[in-house]
């Protein structure tokens, strides 16, 4: 199960909202025009108390991975 959104004002940013078992991931994608072509991937755990929203503003700020 994967659910897609965006948030207003993070221009070039994508995520998805991924269920994996019990646990829900965040991955998010940003494909910035200067970047000729080269993606950003990077994605967390959510954690039940934490927004994904929140999650997804931290990935924006510190890009990471969980895999």
């Amino acid at each position: 199960m994967a659910s897609s959104f965006e948030i207003h004002g993070s221009r070039h940013w994508t995520f998805q909202l991924v269920l994996l078992g019990s646990r829900l991931q965040l991955e998010g994608w940003c494909d910035p025009p200067e970047a000729d072509g080269d993606v950003l991937r990077c994605s967390a755990w959510v954690q039940p108390q934490q927004a994904p929203s929140d999650v997804a503003h931290a990935l924006m700020r510190h890009p990471s991975c969980c895999l």
